[in-house]
């Protein structure tokens, strides 16, 4: 049982690992140039 949970942890942890990855890798907020895909994320929170 207990190397069911241990492995559940480890797939959790390396799902948010690599979330965290591909959110970094393509941020768009990192710069301040002004570019199409900035001002259309810029209109669609407002």
């Amino acid at each position: 049982m207990s190397t069911i949970i241990i492995a559940l942890l480890i797939a959790v942890a390396a799902v948010l690992g690599i979330r965290q990855y591909i959110k970094q890798k393509g941020s768009c907020g990192d710069c301040s140039c002004a570019c199409p895909v900035k001002e259309e994320m810029k209109h669609a929170k407002k």
